[in-house]
């Protein structure tokens, strides 16, 4: 049995649900951003076992262990990696790749390859007289030229295989197929896209994973086309502009969610950074996991036809229930956010208006859906139908208060609303003050250990830092290779959980990033030498 490629790796740390995973042994409580339980790995009647769901990681309070979901099966099991990574990318259907003892059979790096020689292809046609009408249709919507670099926009042209000659011979067959660029016919393959103005997927670590494709024919069905499932593309968890802007979300705490590429890069081009896109695919649960691990608030920013206000309907209660403060934004007129900024005067101000006075998602679907003027039946129909998403929160405050925020905007007392709602008792838990517990620092007790300590944390929650850090800081030899590390992965956008997997080559390295992975470093900290 062959070693488990790195990248197969990286997608289930990724990709895992840590609290659902945790759950199934922890009877787990939220308390402020983190979920606390009794410690399952020793006796204790004060739980001091926590869970940070936003960073995928888990530490113990009492023991000074912690890590990530791989490492909590190895604990907890006592198994060994190899199978702790097997049983998790088999329960959430992450296909397994094995690597031999050369680069070139990872099939990741292959499909990582022909997607960027996809992308090169796609981009040289802008300049080619054969996508006369691509060049019309951006020269149309008036992308700026920073824009279509930068996003690397391109073109496929009206060719069955136009594409498949610029890579045939370069890849097998089977590596083609498993691409999703091209499809199968009676005469092998052709390419998937033709004639469409192309707009790249990238991953967090900026490499090209797939692509949507928006129809340049006025006669084509098919408006907008995207990359079929593949090992590298999911469109249930993926966004669009997610390498380019989710620093900017983390750093704001807020998203802008749109539907669409060109909503999206319209935004983007106005100065709002913190903007994401589904593009064109349904908001699903696990794109709402997946937001929730940047930012606990998301305002939305759908069209403003029937299908936007369902569309944001349908989105926001996937966000409410993952636990995200969530706000509707509502154009009018049958406005897209493209729309909006291509017509309106002072639209910037008048967008910054629009998201301030964005309304709760209850407040929007009573408003929009008329709820007010409707028979009695029919308000008794959408109570029951909104008390069936609320039911689907776990968490019992935003429950509450999302009962309440009925109860208020259709005029009911919260008494009749609350009789509809069978609520769940669940033991509460009072858990130990994990702010005053200290981390077990028995071998850096000197204040040049603590300030390397403290560097190596701000380097965690803050990468940008590290690259300010001078490695000769560091004397103690662990930290020193511990910071390394962070040095060495700056640029490929490791997430805390990912990185443990590089970093922690020993119990202790592991535990301690585990520790400070659990709470941000203290504002205003001083560090001295």
């Amino acid at each position: 049995m062959g070693r488990i490629a790195q990248e197969t790796i990286n997608r289930v740390l990724d990709e895992v649900d840590i609290l659902e995973v945790i759950s199934q042994y922890v009877d787990l409580k939220k308390r402020g951003k983190n979920y606390f339980g009794l410690s399952p790995f020793r006796s204790e009647t004060k739980p001091s076992f926590s869970v940070a769901a936003d960073k995928n990681m888990w530490y113990d309070f009492g023991s000074g262990q912690g890590g990530n979901a791989i490492q909590f099966l190895i604990e907890h099991e006592r198994i060994g990696f190899a199978e702790a990574v097997r049983l998790l990318a088999k329960k959430y259907g992450i296909e397994i790749i094995e690597i031999g003892d050369k680069e070139q059979d990872n099939l990741y790096d292959q499909l990582y390859e022909i997607h960027e020689l996809a992308c090169i292809y796609f981009e040289n046609n802008v300049k080619s007289a054969k996508a006369s009408n691509g060049k019309q249709y951006l020269k149309e919507r008036q992308f700026s030229d920073a824009t279509i670099k930068q996003y690397r926009l391109g073109i496929s042209l009206d060719s069955w295989d136009s594409l498949f000659k610029e890579v045939k011979g370069k890849f097998d067959e089977d590596i083609l197929k498993k691409s999703g660029l091209f499809s199968e016919s009676k005469k092998g393959l052709v390419d998937r896209f033709r004639n469409r103005l192309m707009f790249p997927f990238f991953n967090l670590s900026g490499k090209i994973i797939g692509f949507s494709g928006r129809t340049l024919s006025p006669d084509d069905d098919v408006k907008y086309l995207n990359s079929p499932e593949t090992f590298l593309f999911q469109k249930s968890k993926i966004f669009y502009g997610a390498y380019q802007t989710l620093p900017n979300i983390r750093k704001q705490n807020f998203a802008i969610l749109v539907e669409g590429q060109t909503d999206y890069l319209r935004l983007v081009e106005n100065g709002f950074s913190n903007a994401i896109a589904t593009s064109g695919t349904a908001f699903s649960t696990k794109h709402a996991a997946v937001l929730k691990k940047h930012t606990n608030r998301a305002i939305l920013a759908y069209d403003s036809d029937d299908a936007g206000v369902n569309a944001a309907i349908r989105a926001s209660y996937a966000l409410l229930q993952q636990g995200i403060e969530t706000r509707v934004l509502f154009f009018g007129n049958d406005y897209d956010p493209d729309d909006f900024f291509q017509k309106e005067k002072n639209s910037k101000k008048e967008f910054k208006q629009l998201i301030k006075t964005s309304l709760h998602p209850i407040a929007f679907i009573v408003k929009q859906k008329e709820i007010l003027k409707q028979s009695a039946t029919q308000r008794s129909l959408f109570v029951d139908e909104c008390l069936g998403e609320i039911k689907m929160v776990s968490d019992s405050i935003i429950r509450d208060d999302l009962i309440r925020k009925l109860s208020n905007e259709i005029s009911i007392p919260e008494t009749e609303i609350l009789n509809r709602f069978k609520s769940i008792k669940t033991k509460i838990y009072r858990p130990v003050d994990v702010e005053k517990s200290k981390i077990q620092e028995t071998h850096y007790t000197s204040l040049s250990d603590k300030a390397q300590l403290e560097l190596i944390k701000l380097g965690l929650h803050y990468p940008t830092f590290v690259k300010e850090i001078a490695i000769e800081l560091f004397s103690n030899a662990l930290l020193q290779n511990v910071m390394k590390t962070l040095i060495k992965n700056i640029d490929k956008n490791y997430t805390i959980s990912q990185l443990l997997e590089t970093t922690g080559s020993t119990p202790e390295e592991r535990n301690l990033i585990a520790s400070f992975a659990i709470h941000s470093p203290e504002k205003g900290v001083r560090i001295r030498f």
